[in-house]
């Protein structure tokens, strides 16, 4: 009588090929994740930079007052799960820690709280009056593998800086 089963050398073969695809998508998979996390934070940072520009349309300047009074202003609410400190130009939730109009140049500025490819990064959107960064672009920089990722090209004189 004859058993009818896999052998140890074959069983380890399949393991094998499981882990080596395993290794090859996992960090596709993670980088895909980044990615969408980069996607949903875009659009509000759009909205908050409209924002400031609309209020120094209405206002003529960007104004030293808090982000969330600027925002308000202009009826661009926050989403429910950021935490935006009254008394700061700062908001923050579990992924994004925010600010904007620091300098009074109405630029949005978000880091990344966790770590794509083992380093952090940082989005920007400016204005086209900034007189500090680029004007008027959206910026990645701190982390140039993914910034580059994302379609971002290395923009000239801003050593580190990448628009896309």
């Amino acid at each position: 009588m004859k058993n009818k089963a896999f052998t140890l050398i074959e069983l380890l073969v399949v393991v094998l090929i499981i882990g080596i695809l395993a290794a090859i998508a996992l960090p596709q998979y993670q980088k895909a994740v980044d990615k969408s996390r980069v996607a949903t934070i875009l659009p509000l940072m759009r909205r908050w930079a409209d924002a400031l520009a609309l209020y120094k349309l209405e206002h003529g300047s960007y104004s030293p007052e808090t982000l969330t009074l600027m925002v308000e202003a202009v009826d661009a609410s926050w989403p429910s799960d950021w935490q935006c400190p009254n008394s700061s130009f700062e908001c923050f939730n579990e992924l994004w820690f925010c600010f904007a109009n620091e300098e009074g140049t109405g630029y949005v500025y978000c880091t990344s709280k966790w770590k794509a490819e083992g380093e952090n990064f940082n989005l920007t959107i400016t204005q086209p009056d900034d007189p500090y960064n680029p004007p008027g672009k959206r910026l990645c920089h701190g982390n140039a593998s993914f910034c580059k990722s994302l379609g971002g090209k290395e923009i000239d004189g801003f050593s580190g800086y990448y628009e896309f």
